[in-house]
This record gives C-alpha cells, structure tokens and sequence, in this order.
C-alpha cells in the first residue's frame, strides 16, 4: 500500500480497491474483445486494422500506425485511426514513420524499444517479417510506458505475428485452436489470483468464443408463386357463384355471374338508337329506289351519309358493350383450386364495385415462396452472407403461424433493392425465398416466422449483437462528426 493511502479510512480504501477492480476488468474486457478481433481476422488487413484502430484503448494510447516495409525500401504508412481515410503525407504520420525508420536502424529487427520525445511517448514494435516484408506497429502515449503496458503490448503484438503467419502459412486455424492461442496471448498481469476464479473465466472465455450460427429473424407470408386472383369487372350484383373454398376447378369453368342493370340500360337505349337509324336509312332507299318526285336528291344522300356514319358508330358501340357484357360472366383461367371463405354468403345477391376482390384460384402443382421483410439494421448479415457464397445457398428456416410445431427450410433467391417503411415507421426490406416444400396444404398469404443462417459467430457477439451494433453506429457518428 502507498503513503497516499495511510490517511484514509476503512470504507475510502475498499472504495479504492474496487475502483481499481473495475478499471482492471474493463480493461481485460477491451483487451479480449481486440484478441478475439485477431483470431477471427480472415486477411492480414483485418489484423492491421484491428492493431490500429482498437489496440489503443486498451493500451492506453492516443493513437497507433501500422507500417510495412519491402526489402530496405522506404517505411509506407498501412492503416491508422483513419483507416483507408489515412493521409500518408499527414505530418503525424511521417513523423511516426521517421520514428520507425530510425528505431530499426538502431535496433535488431526483433528488438521492441520506446523512443521518447518532450511531449509524447512512442513506442515501436516490430510484428512480423514475412516474404522480406517487415510489420510493425507504433504508438503514441502522453503518458510513460509502464512494465505492465509494455507487457500487454508485446502479448499483443505476438498473437499478431502468430495469426498472420498462420494466415500465410495456409487456411486458417480451428477456432477451438484460435480460442487457445488467445487464452495463451493474454499477460499474466490478468492472471486471476483463485484458481476457481481463473477457471471460470477460461470456461467463460471458450463459451463465449464457441462459434455458433448467427439467425437474423425475419416475417412475411406463404404464397403459391402462381395463381389468379379474380376481381369483378364491372359493378354490378352477383347472380350465381357455383363454386366455393377448396373446389377443384378446370380451364373455362365459371366461377361468379356479374348482373349489370346499367350496361343492360346502356344495351337497350343502344340497341333502339340502332333499329330507329337502320329504319330510317331504308326507307330513304326505298323512296330513293321509286324516284319520288317529292324527294330532294341532294338532301337524301347528305341525309343518308349521316346515317350510315351514325350506324357504323352505334354498331362499334354495341360490340364494346357487348364484350362488357360477356365479361359480367367470370371464368377460371387455369386449372387449380379456388381459395376463398364464405363465398355464397358474401357475395351472391350483393352489390359490387368494379375491382372489388372475389377469390383466389391457386394453380395446381404450383411451388410455394416465401415474402419476408427484413429490418434494415439485420440487412447487412444477410447481405454478407449473399456475398460469401450466393443467393441460393443461404439457408432459410421457416414455420407458419397455423402450424407453429412444424419447422421447414428453404434458400434465399432474392433481396430488394429498395427499402419500404411499413405500417410500424420501420424500414423493412423484402425478400424472397425459392420454392418452399409444403407437407400439407396451406391457404395463400398465412403468416410465416422465418430466420436467415448468415454464417457463424461467436456466442458473445451472437447474445450482445444489438449493444454491439448501436456502440458501432455510435463511434461511426462521432467519427463522422
């Protein structure tokens, strides 16, 4: 105990301690969570990256710089806190690169040491040397590096140098072997003091690593890819619906009989206007055939030329009514079943308007898809799972809301292009799976319950995603801002 704490009391002490406690843990938590970034890295930009950008909260530094150079050649600025927004001719950055340059012609390659300036610590520290390319890493403190940060920085730096040599080496190593060599690169200033406590923490460590398939949940409805939906072509009453919900029906078959009394009106006063021009045009050939004396031959062929042109335009008419007419009488475009409840009920004897819904006629034979709707800040998993692979091998889960016991599975066939803000204020994107297998019937448009397999992930970023995705979102605004 230091002479600071001889003046205080009991409880200031263990508020001390535990203060200390915290700090401890929190800074073990952001020291995993950076190991954990190494070992799950795919390329060795992930690692340089995650060296960068992460290493220097928990080392408690301001800022870092990774540099690589090829064969003697000049020191080149990889990533920093900027990431691929990195200015390489930035004065900080060529100052850390002369700092670099100057460390290694003083040192051996292998030999990490810590340069000082009146202001700023630096520290240097090679990473790895792979194909005559030189890695390392540099960073800058406002405060001494101590022998236990020195401690935690060369940890780091080794379970770097092991993952990129693996990545080198050939395909990656198993996670089990990855969790290992984290547990491994961990410093021994974190070694619990109880050996219970020491265990636990391995087992929640390895827990929390094991890799598990990360399902991003989703919802939509079940619908047959092909089928015809009726609507009533014109207002009018329902006379006859011979069919009803589940009935097999066959090219041709009527399904509902439509009774217009306005287009039968439109008919009559039609088919009159017609007979009266019709009479009236042979009686004015008739005169004209007797050469009536009291007849106008001029006025008769300008009067006649009316008539025809007015009967030519009657007859038009009366062919567009009629087909208005033969379409009051619905009929099944394709062989299936009809799908639609109470239908005598609702509809026979009632009025309709025209495009008011009647029924669904479902193909036979047809294959089922699924319309999902996924939230846009699940989308990107989704998304990366597409590119990994394509489309079609991303596994979809599924069961519907009438059947809730009888899980299936289908693929993913397509994604949206264009996010759509449901009844909710939630922007959704719709997607669609391939032909889904159906074991029983099911009626168009039930609920669905669906998850999409996007890959795995650790069991700790699968339980924490939503803390983890909004603290991106978080640093990504402040960065931006």
């Amino acid at each position: 105990m230091n002479n600071s704490h001889h003046n205080l009391t009991a409880p200031e002490l263990l508020l001390a301690e535990n203060q200390r406690l915290r700090a401890d843990l929190e800074l073990m938590h952001a020291l995993q969570l950076l190991h954990q970034s190494i070992t799950l890295a795919t390329t060795p930009a992930q690692i340089h990256d995650a060296l960068a950008q992460d290493a220097p909260v928990p080392l408690q530094a301001h800022t870092a710089l990774v540099c690589q150079q090829s064969e003697r050649g000049p020191w080149i600025a990889l990533t920093g806190p900027g990431g691929a927004q990195l200015n390489q001719r930035a004065d900080a950055v060529q100052q850390m690169l002369n700092t670099i340059a100057q460390h290694f012609r003083q040192t051996a390659p292998d030999t990490p040491a810590g340069t000082a300036t009146s202001t700023t610590h630096t520290l240097v520290l090679p990473v790895c040397t792979i194909a005559q390319q030189t890695t390392a890493l540099c960073l800058e403190s406002l405060t001494p590096w101590t022998p236990r940060r020195l401690e935690l920085a060369n940890a780091l730096v080794r379970h770097a140098d092991h993952c990129l040599q693996a990545l080198a080496a050939g395909p990656a190593k198993t996670t089990a072997a990855a969790a290992a060599e984290t547990a491994r690169s961990l410093p021994a200033a974190f070694a619990v003091r109880n050996k219970r406590r020491l265990q636990i923490a391995a087992v929640v460590l390895v827990i929390a690593l094991l890799p598990l398939q990360l399902k991003i949940p989703a919802t939509g409805i079940l619908e047959p890819v092909n089928r015809q939906r009726l609507y009533a072509s014109e207002s009018g009453i329902v006379t006859e619906l011979p069919v009803s919900d589940g009935q097999a029906v066959r090219p041709g078959d009527v399904l509902v009989r439509l009774r217009s009394d306005e287009l039968e009106l439109q008919q009559a006063e039609l088919l009159g206007a017609l007979a009266e021009s019709q009479a009236r045009l042979a009686a004015l050939e008739t005169a004209a055939a007797r050469g009536s004396a009291t007849v106008n031959a001029l006025s008769v062929e300008s009067e006649q030329a009316e008539l025809r042109a007015r009967i030519l335009s009657l007859e038009q008419q009366r062919i567009v009514l009629q087909r208005r007419l033969e379409s009051l009488v619905l009929r099944a475009s394709t062989a299936g079943t009809v799908i639609g409840r109470d239908l005598q009920q609702r509809f026979v004897g009632r009025p309709l308007q025209r495009g008011q819904v009647l029924l669904d006629v479902v193909a036979a034979e047809t294959p089922w898809h699924l319309q999902l709707d996924i939230a846009e800040t699940d989308l990107r998993h989704v998304l990366n799972a597409s590119r990994q692979g394509s489309q079609s091998v991303v596994p979809v889960s599924y069961f519907t809301e009438t059947s809730p016991e009888q899980e299936r599975s289908t693929r993913l066939a397509s994604i949206g292009t264009a996010a759509e803000l449901n009844a909710r204020g939630e922007w959704k994107t719709r997607i669609t799976t391939l032909a889904a297998p159906l074991t029983t019937p099911e009626r168009p448009g039930v609920g669905v319950q669906a998850s999409v397999s996007c890959g795995r992930r650790p069991l700790l970023y699968i339980l924490l995603r939503r803390a983890f995705d909004v603290a991106r979102r978080t640093i990504l605004l402040q960065g931006v801002y």
